[in-house]
């Protein structure tokens, strides 16, 4: 039984060791847009596909209330996924089209190929001119051809949907947290 276990781990190690040679630039770009649109005074809405979704509330829970001290609550909304909602489909892009302005941002994530209701979302967000980061994997086939110039991809080097949804996480936490730095320097040297 523990040879199933190790294999996980080194999956996970592996997976981790690929991330870290090829995920820094397009991670920096990402802070630095995120940054960038919170000192502008624009608004950040997130939102994921499926088992993504947990990782885009947790970035709106931890960009509101903190994560590495405590400071002011960053303007971010967690897009609501209403499975009762009758053109479920069209979730996010309804509420992006409802409060979405230009310059805003939306960051999206998927851990899976398909991501119909973030493409739709995305879709509405270019409509309204606003940003996007997306947080995809080897495996999107829906995200990454919506991008555009200013746009940033962070592309997590896994088809394994698991490890994808590890790494989304820690990637959310990263953009907190680079943003904390970057915003409040004199907190982080505390």
């Amino acid at each position: 039984m523990q040879e199933p276990v190790k294999a996980i781990f080194t999956e996970c190690i592996q997976t981790q060791i690929a991330a870290a040679d090829q995920l820094q630039e397009p991670l920096m770009r990402a802070a630095e847009l995120l940054v960038d649109s919170l000192l502008r005074g624009q608004k950040i809405y997130c939102c994921g596909e499926s088992m993504a979704h947990a990782s885009a509330r947790h970035f709106a829970h931890i960009m509101l209330t903190g994560l590495q001290f405590e400071r002011p609550p960053f303007p971010v909304n967690a897009l609501h996924a209403d499975l009762g909602a009758s053109n479920h489909e069209s979730i996010f892009a309804q509420q992006i089209l409802a409060v979405g302005q230009p310059n805003d941002l939306l960051l999206v994530l998927n851990a899976g190929s398909q991501a119909p209701r973030v493409s739709q979302a995305m879709q509405a967000a270019l409509s309204r001119d606003m940003l996007i980061i997306a947080l995809t994997n080897d495996d999107d086939q829906d995200i990454g051809g919506l991008l555009g110039a200013g746009d940033v991809e962070i592309r997590i080097p896994s088809r394994n949907s698991a490890r994808v949804s590890e790494h989304l996480l820690q990637l959310v936490n990263m953009l907190c947290s680079l943003a904390e730095q970057q915003i409040f320097p004199q907190e982080d040297q505390a």
